[in-house]
Order: C-alpha cells, then sequence, then structure tokens
C-alpha cells in the first residue's frame, strides 16, 4: 500500500496505553492493524471500534510524549514476523515484531508474514503415539512426551521450572537435531540472558530462536510475544522441520491478557481474569498443531500463583495438555531435583498401547510404591521405621530407592551443582528401576543412587 493511499488519523485521548484515535468515517482500519505516530517510534494495535469514526488501540511501547492531535498512519497489516526460510533467525533474538535485539546485524530480508493464522484443518492434524524421549529418567518414565504433543511444567516460584526447561531444550536439540523456538513472554531480563548464556555455553543456541518480550513491556507486547513464537513454529513446520516450542510462561500470558482487557474497559469475571479467559488460551492453544508436514512438540512452564492449582488461570490450561509434570516445594525441601511430584504428574501417553507394557507395568509399581510410602510417612515420623512390620518396612526401603534413583545432576545446572550433566536413555531408566523394584538394592547406601545417572 502506498503512502497516498494509507489511511490517516489523529489521537483523541491518551490514557496510559490506551490510545483512542479518530479517523474519517467509515474509513477505519481493520482491527489488530499496526498504527504509527509521526514523528514517534510508538506503534499501536487497534483492538476495538467505539463508533464508527474511532478506535481503540493498545500501545505497544510507552505513551509518554504523545499529544492529542498527534497523527497516525495505518501500516496496513498487523505485527509481522519474518519468513524463517528466507531469514537465518537460528541463534538470535528478536521481539514481538521479529527484529533482533542481540546487538548483531540486521537482518537483510524485509519480508514479514502477519502472526494471525488459523489452526490447520482437523482433516490435516496428525498426531503419531511417538514418545520423545528426552534423558531426563523421572520424566520419562512418569510423563513421557508424545511428539506433537503438548506438555505442562506446573509450580510455584523458585521450584526450578526454567532450568527444565532449558534442560528439555538442551536434550532435545542433540537428540532431535530439529529448531527449537523458545517464547520469553512476562519473564525477566536477567532470566533471558542467564538463558542465552546457557544455550551458548552448551552449543544449542545455534538451533534456537528466541523470542522475547520481557517484565518491563507494555501488556499489548507481552501478549502478543506467544503469537509470535508459535507463528514462527508454523512456518518452520511447514516447510518439513520438527520443531520444538517452548513458552515461559503461559500464566504471564494471560495475565497480560488480563491487564489488556482491564485497560479496554471490559467487564471481568469472578476472581478478577478476562471474561475471555478461555478463548486467549484456546486461539494460541490450538495453533499448536502437528500435520502430515512437520510437527510442533510444545513444553510451556506455568507459573501457580500462590501453589495454588484451582486457580482460574491454571485451570483454564488443563484441557490442551497431553502430559502434566508438576514441580513440588516439598520434593525442593528433600533435594530431589528435578523436583517432579511423582504421583500429581501424568501423561495421556503413560498406556500400554503407546510406551508398552514393560514401560507402564513399571511405571505403575514405582506409582504404587510412593504411595504406599507416603500413606506411611506419618506413623514413620512418630514412631520410626523400626516400628513398621516387615513388609511396610520393605515398601518404604525400596521407596525411598525409587525417588532417589529418579534424580540426576542436569546440564542446565553444572554451574549451579559443579556436577556434570547426565543423558540417561530410557532403557536404563526402566533397567534400573526393575533392579530397585527387585529387592536387589535393598541394602545400598541411599547416597549411592543420588543424583547418580544410570545405575
Amino acid at each position: 500500500m502506498s503512502n497516498s493511499k494509507r489511511i490517516v488519523g489523529k489521537v483523541i485521548e491518551v490514557s496510559g496505553p490506551i490510545v483512542e484515535v479518530e479517523f474519517e468515517e467509515n474509513r477505519l482500519p481493520s482491527l489488530y492493524s499496526i498504527l504509527k505516530i509521526k514523528d514517534s517510534d510508538l506503534l499501536l494495535e487497534i483492538e476495538e471500534y467505539s463508533s464508527p469514526s474511532r478506535c481503540k488501540c493498545l500501545a505497544l511501547g510507552l505513551t509518554e510524549g504523545i499529544q492529542r492531535g498527534a497523527i497516525c498512519e495505518d501500516t496496513g497489516k498487523p505485527i509481522s514476523v519474518p519468513l524463517p526460510d528466507k531469514t537465518e533467525l537460528k541463534g538470535r533474538i528478536i521481539n514481538v515484531f521479529g527484529d533482533p535485539i542481540d546487538n548483531r546485524k540486521a537482518f537483510k530480508t524485509k519480508e514479514k508474514v502477519s502472526i494471525f493464522a488459523s489452526p490447520p484443518p482437523l482433516a490435516e492434524q496428525e498426531v503419531k503415539p511417538t514418545i520423545l524421549e528426552t534423558g531426563i529418567k523421572v520424566i520419562d518414565l512418569i510423563s513421557p512426551i508424545i511428539k506433537g504433543g503438548r506438555v505442562g511444567l506446573f509450580g510455584g516460584a523458585g521450584v526450578g521450572k526454567t532450568i527444565l526447561l532449558t534442560e528439555l531444550i538442551h536434550n532435545t536439540a542433540f537428540k532431535e537435531k530439529g529448531v527449537s523456538v523458545f517464547a520469553g513472554v512476562g519473564e525477566r531480563t536477567r532470566e533471558a540472558q542467564e538463558l542465552y548464556s546457557e544455550l551458548k555455553r552448551n552449543k544449542v543456541l545455534k538451533n534456537t530462536i528466541l523470542v522475547l518480550g520481557e517484565m518491563g513491556e507494555s501488556p499489548g507486547v507481552r501478549f502478543r510475544t506467544a503469537f509470535s513464537a508459535v507463528r514462527i513454529a508454523e512456518l518452520l513446520r511447514e516447510k518439513g522441520k520438527n520443531v520444538m516450542l517452548f513458552i515461559d510462561n503461559i500464566y504471564r500470558f494471560l495475565m497480560a491478557g488480563m491487564e489488556r482487557a482491564s485497560m479496554l474497559g471490559q467487564m471481568p469475571s469472578e476472581v478478577g481474569y478476562q471474561a475471555t479467559l478461555s478463548t486467549d488460551i484456546g486461539e494460541l492453544e490450538d495453533r499448536i498443531a502437528s500435520t502430515s508436514k512437520g510437527s510442533i512438540t510444545s513444553v510451556q512452564a506455568v507459573y501457580v500463583p500462590a501453589d495454588d492449582f484451582t486457580d482460574p488461570a491454571i485451570v483454564a490450561t488443563f484441557p490442551y495438555l497431553d502430559s502434566i509434570i508438576v514441580l513440588s516445594r516439598q520434593e525442593v525441601a528433600k533435594g530431589n531435583y528435578p523436583a517432579v511430584d511423582i504421583l500429581a504428574s501424568s501423561s495421556d501417553a503413560l498406556d500400554p498401547s503407546i510406551v508398552g507394557k514393560r514401560h507402564y507395568k513399571i511405571a505403575s509399581e514405582v506409582k504404587k510404591y510412593l504411595q504406599e510410602y507416603k500413606d506411611l510417612a506419618h506413623i514413620i515420623s512418630i514412631l520410626g521405621i523400626e516400628e513398621l512390620s516387615l513388609k511396610d518396612r520393605i515398601v518404604a526401603k525400596r521407596a525411598e530407592r525409587l525417588r532417589r534413583f529418579l534424580t540426576q545432576p542436569l546440564f542446565s545446572a553444572e554451574s549451579f551443582s559443579n556436577e556434570k550433566g547426565v543423558y540417561v536413555p530410557l532403557e536404563k531408566t526402566l533397567e534400573g528401576c526393575e533392579k530397585i523394584i527387585r529387592g536387589e538394592f535393598d541394602k545400598a547406601d541411599l547416597n549411592d543412587l543420588y543424583m547418580k545417572g544410570e545405575i
């Protein structure tokens, strides 16, 4: 669209990040079009129409210095990102608009595509029940990941969600040899810097695309960052790639949506969340799908406020997930890393027809031992393990050894723990659990099994 034909309007009201713009009657630009304010770097996204000549826009930046009467020009397109096959995005950090923010050379091509797209039709979607091995014992055993599925990493503050996410990027990069897309939604700048350094140190940055919309950004930017990352993953999938999509953090994405709705004056639902909570998460999750051309396997960190799993934002994510991995503060206190709550975690893939009868039987036995040990924990804490019956003492000993065996040093935590990370094949995990269940390690010291790889 040439400049002479572009629609021009003017600012009539600025209220925080909400800017109202007036155009000629019945000449309003399309919803979600980007407006550029003259003599300013500020961009506005059209969110809704308030009359035949006015629209409410969300500022994608700070509105300081923007005055009434300022001229706005319609760019004629929504937020857009570069085409990965025409731009070398791997190893780069970009913002929500697809522009590099890593102080390296600018992209040569200017060709971009809208971040908005429809999910692939059901007839084209394809999910083969193939297990994606991660090399992390507790995940491969208890919450196996389906290639092309969606995984939720749930936990409160400081239980290791980002560390585990970084480990999954590291391990799948070597195993799958595909492309990883990481969306940093509403996280701290420090965490983004640490992630970048960690990926570089582990030599997996070259196969990773980072899309960042950090905590200091406006709610409009934070909300759209996840869509930008999903669009890049979709474009790679259409080129036949197997893509790993990592989102940190889905809760922050929903919080940005809540701020956006509140600023637009939309009536909140119960507990203060936006009335469109289910729609917001659905629009994003429905696009994370696999087709006959390629796959998108998504791992999403979900911050649980005050460890409350009944929070509406947390509940809204459950229907879209194939595997749920719950990180527990109690496991952190016991020093069990990764701090996965085995009894609370689950996976649709833990089925004899998908993982096989042997894997299913071993995982069920492990859960059974840990559940029985949990039931005995109160008695043990009061009377001691010696007061249990011989059968219960055996259960307690094996449960303790199974839980210790399912810990391991992580590559992404080497700088904190000074222990070299290990990758454990699924077969070795099953073999180790079998030996413990058979009683071969009943007399072994717990420290001999703690933070080790295979037995």
